[in-house]
């Protein structure tokens, strides 16, 4: 079986039926015909490469904003469980009338770190399009 490409206002469009393609899309002729293996090896995707061609796989840009979006998000839940563990030394010992961001000037600074990279992390994220400002 054969997985017909073709572009389409900026995009891949993919049909298994060149009649198909034709009757939806008004597309009668694919720019690239591939396998089905090599379009599932592929990830099932198609991108227009900067010279116009039709290239199989994720696009390298998508693909690093990805990567980078994982990373962004594992490291937010990192700061943010040390950061929670931290706030509850600060409650605990205020239940014993103790001040620890005063008495203790590297818990304060370091809740702080944790505080300022939790927000850069945000602001980066809705800069990707993955959050919302909030």
């Amino acid at each position: 079986m054969n997985i017909y490409l073709a572009k389409k206002n900026g995009k891949v469009i993919y049909h298994t039926d060149l009649a198909a393609m034709a009757q939806l899309d008004g597309i009668s002729k694919a720019d690239k015909t591939v396998t089905i293996e090599e379009w599932e090896a592929a990830g099932s995707t198609a991108y227009i490469d900067s010279t116009g061609k039709i290239k199989l796989g994720e696009e390298p840009t998508a693909k690093a904003n990805r990567e980078e979006i994982e990373s962004l998000e594992k490291e937010e839940i990192t700061f943010q469980r040390e950061l929670d563990g931290k706030d509850y030394k600060v409650i605990k010992a205020s239940e014993f009338g103790q001040v620890l961001s005063q008495t203790d000037p590297v818990l304060h600074e370091r809740r702080e770190f944790c505080r300022n990279r939790i927000n850069e992390i945000r602001t980066r994220l809705v800069e990707l399009g993955v959050r919302t400002a909030e």
